[in-house]
């Protein structure tokens, strides 16, 4: 697949909000002489430079967060509850990013009560369904449930010190999880997630939920077959909390019909590094990214 993927054009969509998130936390501190943060700026500006020369797409949108109230914090309050307040240092950098890429001519994506995941979801399986190979770049596994034939995962790791990226089809999502990635869903619908406090189904771990979903492929299957589940621990937990299973369930489908107004071929990758984008990292001092600029073309 790869071989012949890199011969077609594609289509990169990335998840702003995630990798700014990231970069933060990955990266030490930057401030300007001004004290504005420009840490996180830096750290996503500098992955999307790479990312363009290792991808090398034709078309590139990068989504975001609008808020947090979103139609998942409408139906279960506590949604993301448990997320401390962002730091100031880094809410700040949100709108420079924004104004960086609009200046990069760069398309932003956002809608009121969608999380970027969604919009993901939604650009990523519409571009897929007008013959596109899309590209998508999250740090969030939840995305995982989006892959397919034609669409790549790419999800960075970690991996001492250094930052390396896991890239997964449905055949890596089956071989990591034994699960499909529509099952994937279902996964976390037992298994629950700490960082979004989406709830599962209490008791049930990451090895159990695999076990279960890679036999009874679904939750709702999986609880028309509960006297059979083992151990006698799981089975007993999800008989009692199946309203908690289905929620959750719901909480962790990334929605893929958003109201997104969006045209891929007016995100078609131009010149990128422009007179404006040289002034905001200069004004930025975000002096190491300045190389890529041709000061002779402006």
């Amino acid at each position: 697949m790869e071989s012949g993927e890199e011969m077609a054009d594609k289509f990169l969509v990335i998840d702003g909000s995630s990798l700014i998130h990231r970069a933060f936390f990955a990266l030490p501190p930057l401030m300007t002489k001004q004290g504005v943060h420009t840490g996180a700026v830096y750290g996503f500006c500098n992955m999307l430079v790479k990312l363009l020369g290792d991808v090398k797409p034709k078309w590139l949108a990068v989504a975001f967060d609008k808020s947090r109230k979103t139609f998942r914090t409408e139906m279960f309050a506590d949604y993301k509850g448990q997320r401390k307040p962002t730091p100031s240092e880094l809410s700040e950098q949100f709108p420079l990013a924004r104004r960086l890429l609009e200046a990069m001519n760069i398309t932003v994506l956002e809608t009121d009560g969608y999380e970027a995941d969604d919009i993901l979801g939604t650009v990523g399986k519409k571009a897929q369904s007008l013959g596109y190979n899309v590209v998508i770049l999250s740090g969030d596994r939840d995305l995982l449930q989006l892959a397919d034939e034609h669409i790549k995962i790419r999800l960075p790791k970690t991996i001492k010190g250094r930052t390396e990226i896991e890239n997964y089809y449905p055949e890596d999502v089956m071989e990591k999880y034994m699960a499909t990635p529509s099952e994937f869903i279902d996964l976390k619908a037992l298994m629950g997630d700490s960082s979004d406090n989406i709830p599962g189904v209490p008791g049930i771990g990451e090895k159990t939920a695999m076990s279960i979903i890679s036999k009874y492929h679904s939750i709702e299957n999986a609880y028309e077959h509960v006297e059979e589940l083992t151990p006698a621990k799981a089975k007993n937990s999800l008989r009692e909390n199946y309203d908690l299973a289905k929620l959750s369930k719901v909480l962790a489908t990334i929605e893929t019909d958003a109201p997104v107004e969006f045209n891929i071929e007016d995100s078609a990758i131009g010149n990128i590094f422009t007179k404006e984008a040289y002034e905001l990292f200069t004004r930025y001092e975000l002096k190491s990214l300045l190389k890529y600029f041709d000061k002779s073309s402006f």
